[in-house]
């Protein structure tokens, strides 16, 4: 029974190791695609601005921003009344 008992935990575990190994080897080859392609992040994907809320960034400018102008001016008519 023990015997069984190790089996299933050696077979977890590589279980385990198998997909920490493909996270790893996916996360260093987008790396290097971003960097070979000459990757920048966005001005608007920034870090520091909370995902949560329905305040609409200052960088929201365009057809962007008016877009989300428009969706937070319905969203609010729709809770007065």
């Amino acid at each position: 029974m023990q015997g069984v008992i190790t089996l299933i935990v050696l077979l977890g575990t590589a279980y385990a190791a198998g997909y920490f190994t493909r996270d790893f080897k996916s996360r260093k080859r987008r790396a290097a695609a971003r960097r070979s392609n000459g990757y920048t992040q966005p001005d608007w994907l920034s870090p520091t601005v909370p995902a949560n809320t329905n305040d609409t960034p200052l960088a929201a400018v365009g057809e962007l921003g008016q877009m989300l102008d428009r969706w937070e001016t319905r969203a609010r008519a729709r809770r007065v009344g």
